[in-house]
């Protein structure tokens, strides 16, 4: 018994369809990034020395916090 052409037309839609929706999504990417506004070069460089000085000021307060318990810990090891 052959195949109707409704079958194969079907069998063919499923194969493709992983392509189209995957070509479709690129598409609405694309669409999307000429949609955002981007930060100027000068916004760029303020925005990484505001993240690198919050990195800095968070390493030296969880540093400080760790010499003060650590000496608390050797305090009390030392008396038992």
């Amino acid at each position: 018994m052959a195949t109707s052409g409704t079958a194969q037309a079907g069998f063919t839609t499923k194969l493709k369809r992983p392509f189209v929706s995957g070509v479709r999504f690129l598409k609405d990417v694309w669409a999307e990034l000429q949609r955002v506004v981007w930060p100027s070069h000068e916004e760029t460089y303020s925005y990484t020395a505001v993240v690198i000085i919050a990195v800095v000021v968070v390493a030296i307060w969880v540093g400080a916090l760790d010499m003060i318990f650590t000496g608390l810990v050797r305090a009390f090891n030392l008396y038992h």
